[in-house]
């Protein structure tokens, strides 16, 4: 069977990412995992993933989600970048909604959640593409 869509979880709590990532698998997504920024990027650039879900906070080690996200939308203006926080500041919802995100969702995500974005992803990819999911 083919996948709805290819997702790319970016976060540095590997076990959360890894959660998201086997939830979404149930629902027909091929997901793949990142817990760095900079991994992140590259694996975009590499394979050009449907979906991204970008944790804002990616920890010391790392640039952040929003440099991903703007990144991200230099190498291709039309990437699907959603992007997962527990942060409300009103200046990095701005500055996400500017740079493109599709959504900014707070922490934590019910599973329901993240498969409806997952979807309404997924539904505009598929209509980039001429089809219908």
């Amino acid at each position: 069977m083919e996948s709805k869509a290819s997702i790319l979880v970016v976060d540095d709590e590997e076990g959360l990412a890894y959660s998201i990532m086997q939830y979404l698998s149930r629902f027909g997504f091929a997901t793949e995992m990142k817990t760095n920024g900079e991994a992140a990027v590259e694996y975009y650039k590499a394979n050009h993933p449907d979906i991204m879900l970008i944790d804002v906070l990616l920890g010391e080690n790392s640039i952040d989600g929003i440099e991903v996200l703007k990144r991200i939308k230099e190498v291709d203006a039309n990437a699907l970048c959603v992007m997962t926080t527990r942060i409300t500041d009103e200046k990095t919802v701005k500055k996400a909604k500017e740079l493109g995100a599709l959504h900014y969702v707070l922490k934590p995500l019910s599973g329901d959640d993240i498969v409806e974005i997952a979807n309404e992803a997924a539904e505009i990819i598929q209509q980039r593409r001429g089809r219908h999911v």
